[in-house]
């Protein structure tokens, strides 16, 4: 089986994007299915080349947006830092966040909780631990405009996954939360928090269709 060639006497993949100005229509020759065999494998092998190019470049933007957030961060947290405890924790509270949420994230008791309210010591790490969270809630609502920023740290990422913000932040990745806010990427921010983390909320349960047509439902791996 042949193929005639309109465009000229170059049929490869190679020849692709050749100016073909001033060729006349007798400047044809038979293609075979072998040249367009070698052309779509040279068209596939520059998508791929182009498809490596475009995740580089994800991964760098990704780099320098995660850093660049981290710097605001810092900025914002060193700047709170200057504040004292209590009122730290006094707007802490009136964002909406229960002492107990306050304590986990920070990693202490709540007992030890009312103690700072009451003006007793803590060390300069909890400090800014402190300092840190109130940093990541300005950001949520001056830069996200998330306007009631405690009930977001306590809302479940997805309708299926139990996991909050309060659960990241108490494991100190305040990165990660910054992350979900910017690109609402649950998985992403998921595969790094807690891998394998499909497996462990696969639900039980899975929607089918029968033979009747119908919807029905079936666990996980059994038979209709």
């Amino acid at each position: 089986m042949t193929i005639t060639n309109p465009i000229g006497s170059q049929p490869t993949g190679a020849s692709i994007g050749r100016d073909v100005v001033g060729r006349s229509e007798s400047d044809t020759r038979t293609r075979t299915i072998s040249d367009c065999v070698e052309d779509v494998g040279y068209l596939r092998n520059t998508t791929k080349i182009l498809e490596c190019d475009m995740e580089y470049l994800r991964m760098r933007v990704d780099d320098h947006h995660s850093g660049a957030l981290q710097i605001e961060l810092c900025d914002v947290t060193n700047e709170l830092a200057k504040q004292s405890l209590e009122d730290l924790l006094d707007r802490l509270s009136d964002l909406g966040f229960s002492w107990r949420h306050i304590a986990r994230i920070v990693g202490i008791p709540v007992s030890v909780l009312r103690k700072w309210r009451m003006g007793g010591a803590s060390t300069g790490a909890q400090h800014r631990r402190v300092a840190e969270l109130l940093a990541v809630c300005n950001i949520a609502s001056m830069r996200y405009h998330i306007s009631d920023v405690a009930s977001w740290f306590e809302t479940p990422m997805h309708s299926e996954i139990p996991v909050t913000c309060i659960d990241i932040a108490s494991e100190d990745r305040f990165d990660l939360i910054l992350r979900f806010m910017c690109d609402r990427d649950f998985e992403a921010v998921l595969d790094e928090f807690e891998p394998g983390w499909q497996d462990s909320y696969k639900s039980p349960v899975e929607v089918f269709t029968g033979p009747d047509g119908l919807p029905g439902l079936r666990l996980t791996g059994n038979p209709i």
